[in-house]
């Protein structure tokens, strides 16, 4: 049989073992080893999977990945989520929607300590939809913000998403990391612009409440705990760009950077080191599985020349780049209503990266709007895994019919904003470049 035909077969058999609910790291494993024993004996197959695993998941940039899910664990425990939504609170209390701009923005920064929009979405489920909807506010409206508003933790440095996409495609995590910044800002603007707007026009979705004080003494008092934030961000991000440390090592300095301001607030404890430590290490074996299963599938797919022929077929449509950039963007939509973002990654960059390069756009601007992709993800149904985070935070304080709805108005925000950033790549790459050139 022809290799190609191999590969596909056993994409087939990939997808239909999907649909049947087989986890995604042990359905590429599967696939992925029983199709390398069709194409080179089955003790040459065997030799290569634990060779193959350990080479892969042994890299040393691999380690930024449970640093930072650890550092996120800690930055929750620091109350940093909290602190960011109370300085929200006075600057944009009393504007149209406040607590819903102010959730915005206050994820954004709680996103520079997190790199997780799941841990994004459960620190807010449990802060600010209670208190909207006890000011008053659409529960689809409140519910909705948190959702959508917890996918600025994908794009603001550290992201998981980032890291992950810069070990799949070898592209630098550091410039990945700089140019998350700009358009993480510019989302959150967009955002913040729409809730606004809307609660503006509508002001029976969001009373409007005179009840904060946002005089300029509290505006200026709320910076001093703020400090947090910005003490992690630049630590993290000044290392790397400074020399001072690789990624990898600026995560360690990022969980301890952590756990000195959870001391400086009186959280420090056992039971709090011991309950960060296995969460972490459970994320983190969790992704691992997926990256050891995604090395082995992706290996069967490019020796048998499916990623080559596909690559050369989307070269040979002549498709304009926009247009491939739509089918890349459809591609997206309907993955992520299956798929969680890592495995979208892993099944979709061996085929995905090389025609990026061969149109000879950036990998890091790539990186970006992929990134951007993966948040419409997690929340559209019926996977939306913000959704089911919320869910879960929240019980039946709401339904998740009504989570769902509420966020599929930011699904359309969402999409406009990737627009803006393939129609305008600048607006990724200008820091980057400048960064660079400052060097």
């Amino acid at each position: 049989m022809d290799p190609i035909d191999i590969g596909l077969i056993g994409s087939a058999i990939f997808v239909l073992i999907t649909f049947l609910r087989v986890p995604i790291a042990y359905g590429m494993f599967i696939v992925g080893l029983g199709g390398l024993m069709f194409v080179y004996p089955p003790d040459n197959a065997f030799q290569f999977l634990p060779t193959s695993l350990f080479s892969y998941t042994s890299n040393f940039t691999l380690a930024a990945l449970p640093l930072f899910i650890l550092m996120g664990h800690l930055a929750f425990y620091a109350d940093i989520g909290k602190d960011a939504y109370d300085a929200a609170k006075a600057w944009v209390g009393r504007v149209p929607g406040g607590l819903g701009v102010g959730t915005v923005y206050s994820s954004a920064v709680f996103g520079a300590c997190s790199g997780s929009s799941l841990s994004e979405v459960a620190v807010f489920s449990k802060i600010a939809v209670p208190e909207m909807v006890k000011a008053g506010y659409d529960r689809r409206l409140a519910t909705g913000v948190v959702a959508s508003a917890g996918c600025l933790g994908v794009l603001i440095p550290p992201s998981i998403l980032l890291i992950f996409y810069g070990i799949l495609t070898e592209t630098s995590i550091g410039q990945l990391f700089i140019a998350g910044i700009v358009p993480g800002i510019v989302y959150a603007v967009i955002m913040a612009t729409a809730v606004m707007s809307v609660c503006f026009l509508f002001p029976k979705i969001a009373p409007r409440s005179n009840a904060f004080d946002t005089s300029w003494l509290a505006k200026l008092s709320t910076f001093k705990n703020l400090w947090a934030a910005l003490l992690l961000f630049v630590i993290v991000l000044g290392a790397i760009y400074t020399g001072w440390a690789t990624p990898d090592e600026a995560a360690a300095v990022g969980v301890m950077g952590s756990l000195f301001i959870v001391y400086l607030r009186g959280k420090l404890s056992l039971s709090m080191l011991k309950e960060s430590t296995i969460e972490s290490a459970k994320a983190s074996a969790m992704i691992f599985l997926l990256l050891g299963g995604g090395s082995i599938f992706a290996t069967f797919l490019s020796s048998t020349g499916v990623v080559g022929a596909t690559t050369s077929f989307v070269i040979d449509l002549g498709l304009p780049f926009w247009g491939l950039m739509v089918g890349i963007v459809v591609l997206y939509l309907v993955l992520g209503c299956f798929l969680d973002a890592l495995s979208m990654m892993i099944l979709t960059m061996p085929l995905l990266a090389p025609i990026i390069e061969a149109h000879d756009m950036s990998l890091v601007w790539f990186g970006v709007v992929v990134t951007m992709m993966m948040a419409v993800g997690a929340i559209t149904p019926p996977l939306g895994l913000n959704c089911f985070v919320m869910k879960g935070a929240l019980g039946d304080q709401v339904e998740l019919k009504d989570i769902f709805m509420g966020s599929l108005p930011f699904v359309a925000l969402m999409l406009a904003t990737v627009g803006l950033f393939v129609a305008v790549p600048d607006i990724v790459l200008w820091l980057p470049e400048l960064m660079k050139s400052l060097r």
